[in-house]
């Protein structure tokens, strides 16, 4: 059964904080699913202690929630997308977003559903007008929602990708459990998860995998 935009909202509000209906680019249920993984994310920053402030491209404090439907660029978007800043005590700041190219391994760009970079790398991209560096890259998860099992060629092209970025905390979300698609993926150096809205389970276990991650991150101050 499908997903309503409600319960979508309501889960977003939960991970995020208050949301209007009108500030979505797209009501569609995939655009949305990004934004809940977003979500899960900042859940897992601040279950490392983390500070974490939703601002817009400008820096300032997000007055409206505004996500990206399509991917685009970092630097200079056509709109005041919202991204979260993410700060830990003694180390620089993160940024996360939803749905902006990142240039691989291959010199070539991928789209990122949910990105953590180095807020430096960031503040460089706008500066440059260019596209961020795998290298500066803490999270790169891909959000898969389908009405079916994710097909195992999606496990298959998901390495791929995270192979491409480094294997930079690399993690496929899918609404659907696939054992296939997840198995292969647990068996390199990525993480699979399931993430049903609605199911405070999952987004927990998940919050849980980027936890691990921000709390890496707070010790050593590396990505």
């Amino acid at each position: 059964m499908p997903i309503s935009t409600n319960t979508f909202l309501l889960e977003i509000r939960a991970a995020l904080g208050p949301i209007s209906r009108d500030a979505q680019q797209s009501t569609r249920a995939w655009d949305l699913y990004e934004v809940l993984v977003l979500g899960a994310v900042v859940g897992g920053a601040r279950r490392a202690n983390g500070q974490v402030e939703l601002l817009d491209t400008n820096g300032n404090p997000a007055t409206r929630y505004l996500f990206r439907s399509s991917p685009g660029p970092l630097a200079r978007p056509s709109q005041q997308f919202t991204h979260a800043e993410i700060r830990f005590a003694g180390q620089p700041a993160l940024e996360a977003h939803t749905g902006i190219w990142v240039v691989g391994k291959s010199q070539l760009p991928h789209e990122c559903d949910c990105a953590v970079v180095s807020k430096a790398e960031a503040d460089a991209v706008r500066s440059a007008g260019r596209t961020p560096l795998w290298g500066q890259l803490l999270i790169h998860a891909e959000a898969k929602y389908y009405a079916r099992p994710v097909p195992f060629g999606h496990g298959r092209a998901f390495l791929g990708l995270g192979l491409d970025l480094g294997w930079k905390g690399s993690t496929l979300v899918i609404n659907r459990q696939s054992q296939n698609a997840m198995q292969l993926v647990r068996r390199r150096k990525a993480a699979a998860f399931k993430l049903t809205p609605g199911d405070t389970d999952d987004m927990y276990q998940l919050e849980c995998r980027f936890q691990q991650r921000f709390a890496r991150y707070r010790r050593t101050g590396s990505v």
